[in-house]
């Protein structure tokens, strides 16, 4: 009888865990974060070229529905970057006023033959766990 007892019980705790586990939610992102573009804008400036900012980065606050979280947001603003002689290399454009996530970068491909698409959108936010 006893070891029916400590086998019901063991199935009882397995039990409990299991659910526990199997109920567990995905990962929740509890902070997001506007880099401003950031790493792109270094990835140039870094390199020697000359950013010149066209119009000025515009954030809003914009509620986006997959996270259900208002994130304040660049929507708007451009960026050109030109060589040391003033030949255009590449743009990031943050948009037109719409809220999203999205950046546009082109390039010259004839001066970054590597990257023959000549154009990306990234996001620009930065996601961090909820731990």
């Amino acid at each position: 009888m006893f070891k029916i007892n400590r086998w019901f019980g063991s199935l009882l705790l397995f039990s409990f865990i299991f659910f526990f586990i199997s109920c567990e939610k995905e990962a929740v992102i509890n902070n997001i974060t506007s880099n401003d573009g950031v790493q792109a804008r270094l990835a140039y400036t870094d390199k020697g070229y000359t950013e010149v900012e066209v119009s000025p980065i515009v954030k809003i606050t914009c509620y986006f529905s997959n996270w259900d979280k208002d994130v304040m947001t660049p929507v708007s603003g451009f960026f050109d970057y030109y060589d040391t002689d003033d030949n255009w290399v590449a743009s990031i454009d943050f948009g037109d006023g719409t809220c999203d996530e999205w950046v546009t970068k082109t390039w010259d491909v004839n001066i970054f033959p590597d990257y023959p698409s000549g154009t990306n959108n990234f996001s620009v936010f930065d996601y961090k766990d909820k731990k």
